[in-house]
C-alpha cells in the first residue's frame, strides 16, 4: 500500500460553543521582550484564535511562546513569537483557557479520522525497550521515501555516537547523498569527530577502539586544521578529508548547525558561540521541518523537539510533522514527552544500529 499522509481537518465552527466564542483579548507590549500579564503559552498543537468573528489557525504554534495578532480588518492573522523577540506595539494575546471561552481554542483531533477519539494527538505513549519497533520503522521507510518525492525536509539531530561508529558515520553519508537529509544539528566535537576519521583515520585519536588510549591529538590537530583553513568548508575542499557525513554534508549543500556549549574546548569555525544566534539558526531550519529525528543527543533533542510544531502548512496544505527520537536510554526518549513533545514517537534502541537500518532500506 502506498504512504498516505494523513489529511488535516478543522474544527466543526458550528458548534454553539465555537460560534458564540467571544474575539480574543489583546493587549499592546510596551517595552520590547516584556510580554503583558496574563499572555496566553502555546504548545505543540494546533490553536485557533477568534479574530473579528474569524477562526485563525496558529500553523506554527511551538512550546514556550505568545501568539502575536494583526487585527486589522480584512487581513486578520497571527504570528507565533518567542517572548525576547516580542517588539513595543505588539499586540499580545490574553487567555489562559482553550476551550473557547476566551477565544481560544486547541484542536488536538485534526488528524484523526471521524471515527477515532479524539482525547490525544499523540501518536505513541510508554516506550520501553521491550517495546517492538518494527511497524515504526516500516512507517519511517514511508515517510523517508515520501519527503524525498515530495520536496520534503528532512533535518537529523544527531550525537557523538553516530560519529564514533565507522559504518554508522558512513551510513549517514550515503543518506545525505541520496537526498534523504536537509539539515544537520549538533555538536563541535561530534562533526570533528567526524572530520578527525575522515582526515587520520582515527576517532579520539584510535583507529580500533580495542586496548588502546583515547587522545584528542588528532581531534584539535582537526579543528585546528579547519581554522587554518578558514572555515569547515574550505578543509573539505582541500582534499584531506577523504570521507563521512560532514563532507557529504558540505558537498551536498546540507546545511549543519553546530550550537556551542559550556563545555566546548575548542570549537570548528562555524560553531555559533551565542545561544540566542544558535537558537534562532535551529529555528529557521524547523520552522521547514516536515519529519526531524534525534539520535541520541538529548539536550539537542529537547531544545529541537520543543521549537518544532507538531504540525505546520507546506504549499497550502496542513500536514504532521514527523518526530522521531531514538536513544538506548528510556530516560532520553521520554525526556522529551516530559517536557510537553507527546507527538514523537519514541524508539529505545542503539543509534548506530538505527542509522545503519535505515541505510540498508532506503540505499540498497
Amino acid at each position: 500500500m502506498d504512504f498516505q499522509m494523513p489529511k488535516y481537518h478543522h474544527p466543526d465552527f458550528e458548534q454553539e460553543f465555537l460560534k458564540n466564542a467571544p474575539n480574543v483579548h489583546l493587549e499592546e507590549v510596551k517595552v520590547d521582550g516584556i510580554s503583558p500579564r496574563h499572555y496566553h503559552a502555546l504548545s505543540v498543537y494546533p490553536e485557533y484564535f477568534k479574530i473579528n468573528g474569524k477562526w485563525i489557525l496558529a500553523t506554527q504554534s511551538r512550546m514556550d511562546t505568545v501568539c502575536v495578532a494583526n487585527d486589522t480588518p480584512g487581513e486578520e492573522s497571527v504570528n507565533i513569537v518567542e517572548f525576547r523577540n516580542l517588539k513595543k506595539g505588539d499586540k499580545v494575546v490574553i487567555g489562559r483557557t482553550e476551550d473557547g471561552s476566551e477565544g481560544i481554542y486547541m484542536w488536538t483531533g485534526g488528524f484523526l479520522e471521524e471515527s477515532e477519539e479524539l482525547d490525544t494527538f499523540a501518536f505513541r505513549a510508554g516506550r520501553s525497550r521491550e517495546t517492538a519497533f518494527s511497524v515504526d520503522y516500516d512507517t519511517l521507510y514511508d515517510v523517508l521515501r515520501h519527503e524525498k518525492a515530495n520536496n520534503g525536509y528532512v533535518t537529523m539531530i544527531i550525537g557523538s555516537a553516530i560519529a564514533l561508529d565507522e559504518d554508522a558515520r558512513l551510513a549517514l553519508e550515503r543518506l545525505i547523498r541520496n537526498g534523504y537529509v536537509q539539515a544537520i544539528f549538533c555538536g563541535t566535537e561530534t562533526a570533528a569527530f567526524d572530520l578527525e576519521r575522515g582526515i587520520y583515520g582515527t576517532t579520539w585519536g584510535q583507529e580500533h577502539f580495542v586496548h588502546e588510549q583515547n587522545t584528542t591529538v588528532n581531534l584539535y590537530e582537526t579543528i585546528n586544521l579547519a581554522r587554518k583553513y578558514g572555515s569547515t568548508k574550505a578543509l573539505v575542499e582541500s582534499g584531506l578529508v577523504k570521507d563521512g557525513f560532514m563532507k557529504a554534508a558540505i558537498e551536498c549543500g546540507t546545511e549543519v548547525v553546530m550550537a556551542g556549549t559550556i563545555r566546548d574546548r575548542l570549537a570548528l569555525p562555524e560553531t555559533i558561540d551565542n545561544v540566542y544566534e544558535a537558537q534562532n539558526k535551529m529555528r529557521t531550519h524547523a520552522r521547514r521541518t516536515s519529519t526531524i529525528i534525534m539520535l541520541s543527543a538529548i539536550l539537542y533533542t529537547i531544545a529541537t523537539g520543543n521549537m518544532t510544531p507538531s504540525y505546520n502548512e507546506f504549499d497550502g496544505v496542513i500536514r504532521p510533522v514527523y518526530m522521531y527520537t531514538v536513544d538506548i536510554q528510556e530516560f532520553a526518549v521520554n525526556k522529551l514527552s516530559d517536557r510537553g513533545t507527546l507527538t514523537a514517537v519514541s524508539m529505545v534502541t542503539n543509534v548506530q544500529d538505527f542509522i545503519r537500518n535505515i541505510d540498508r532500506a532506503l540505499n540498497s
